[in-house]
């Protein structure tokens, strides 16, 4: 696991911008994009690069399996609600997790508002897509101390849970953020390196 995950950062220490080294050409020569996304998820990939969780106006998840920005645009289709997807127990410590954070950016770090709700939305979309809590948490809150931006924050967080839906191991993806952003890894070369460590886990 360590040199997997050693050789994966390496290779994800690059200028914002500029192609990861381990960025793959597929046959039409676009940049690489991770394996087993819908046609919509491939569409959000912009040149190569992670897109975050939502569009526009961030708030929250509204209790659905579906982004802000798809359930906006109507694209959640039968999304299934927290409720109706996770027993009650569950949705009281994503709740209690959730004011946690709320207070733990207004009151100790004093985020602007669009870093927190990035915070809170990432955080909440990735444990709605099998991240462990105190992983998520963890991950979101190290992202903004390092001063992330909101869009990297989201970018980092469904990565992790682009990761956790393809069952690969929380620690792994954990550990990799971690290291990634103590050593200032650009948040879209970070998220790639996390969608890559993802990909190459589960084949």
């Amino acid at each position: 696991m360590h040199i997997r995950l050693a050789a994966a950062i390496v290779a994800s220490v690059v200028l914002l911008g500029a192609a990861p080294a381990w960025a793959d050409a597929d046959k039409e020569g676009e940049k690489w994009v991770p394996p087993g996304l819908s046609k919509e998820e491939r569409a959000e990939w912009k040149g190569g690069r992670p897109p975050g969780w939502s569009r526009g106006a961030k708030r929250g998840w509204g209790g659905r399996d579906c982004p802000p920005g798809l359930a906006k645009k109507g694209r959640c289709g039968d999304a299934r609600t927290a409720t109706a997807s996770r027993p009650k127990a569950g949705e009281d410590a994503v709740r209690d997790a959730i004011e946690r954070l709320k207070k733990w950016g207004r009151e100790k770090l004093k985020l602007p508002p669009a870093t927190l709700d990035a915070v809170l939305v990432g955080f909440e979309g990735a444990v709605r897509q099998g991240v462990p809590i105190p992983a998520a948490e963890r991950v979101a809150m190290a992202a903004a101390e390092r001063g992330v931006s909101a869009y990297g924050i989201e970018a980092l967080t469904r990565a992790l849970a682009y990761g956790a839906q393809r069952g690969a191991p929380a620690v792994e993806l954990e550990a990799f953020a971690m290291q990634g952003l103590q050593r200032d890894v650009a948040a879209d070369a970070l998220a790639l390196g996390l969608y890559r460590l993802a990909a190459d886990a589960t084949r």
